[in-house]
């Protein structure tokens, strides 16, 4: 059976850039990464990290599929472009229509104009609509903390926690290994780990701000209001719009 390799290549881009679209959408629908990370969202299956991961991976293979696409079909390409000169001499004004509104929008988008600015709005609405489900993370993305971090944040030493997570079935072989490589290794999430802890020392849940924020003793009697940019967040702690890197 003979194989088409232009007829592949074609095939191949369009169905990329459906899983392109797919893992987009996805993407802006879910939480920020330290909620993600913290609660273990997933959704059809796939954690955000592997959604963006794929995201990412297949804008390569569009590109590439694309640039292939384009090697094949250079003749045809360049034909319809040169016979079609003259008669886009024809169609200035749909030209200058068109380089208008890809204008408008790229300014737009850059500098924050409605209505492309509500596309960013419904986004963190979404990401806040997340939020409330990590509310009892000890520390901001604390699933990156060592269980020794974890452990002093929540004014606790880490062979009691070790031993507690130990009592409540969970394996713990290291207390340099970060909460979520603890939780990999035990099927679960970061917040069921803190949630054992918590089970066994209900005092951590009460830490002091500056240790539940992973400060330095020189940061904790700093006032709040670290909110960034467009008044987002000011005085409420850390802002959305810090929240919002991820």
């Amino acid at each position: 059976m003979r194989f088409y390799f232009k007829g592949f290549t074609s095939l191949l881009l369009s169905i990329s850039f459906v899983g392109l679209a797919w893992s987009g959408v996805l993407l802006y629908l879910s939480p920020r990464g330290r909620v993600a990370n913290w609660t273990g969202w997933t959704m059809m299956g796939l954690t955000k990290t592997q959604w963006a991961a794929l995201h990412m991976n297949l804008s390569i293979l569009v590109i590439i599929a694309a640039a292939v696409h384009l090697i094949f079909n250079w003749s045809m390409f360049w034909g319809y472009i040169k016979s079609k000169v003259g008669w886009g001499l024809n169609l200035k004004w749909e030209i200058l229509a068109a380089a208008t509104l890809m204008a408008v929008v790229s300014v737009g988008s850059v500098r924050d104009w409605p209505p492309f600015s509500e596309v960013m709005a419904w986004n963190l609405w979404i990401k806040d609509y997340w939020e409330p489900k990590a509310a009892d993370a000890p520390a901001i993305h604390a699933e990156e903390f060592t269980l020794e971090r974890l452990a002093a944040n929540l004014g606790l030493a880490a062979e009691e926690v070790t031993k507690a997570l130990q009592d409540e079935g969970l394996v713990v072989a290291d207390t340099k290994a970060s909460v979520s490589q603890i939780a990999q290794t035990n099927q679960t999430t970061p917040q069921a780990i803190h949630a054992a802890i918590r089970r066994r020392f209900p005092q951590a849940a009460y830490a002091p701000l500056g240790k539940r924020l992973g400060l330095g003793p020189d940061m904790q009697d700093h006032q709040p209001g670290m909110g960034l940019g467009k008044g987002r967040g000011m005085g409420k702690g850390l802002g959305k719009a810090a929240q919002s890197v991820d």
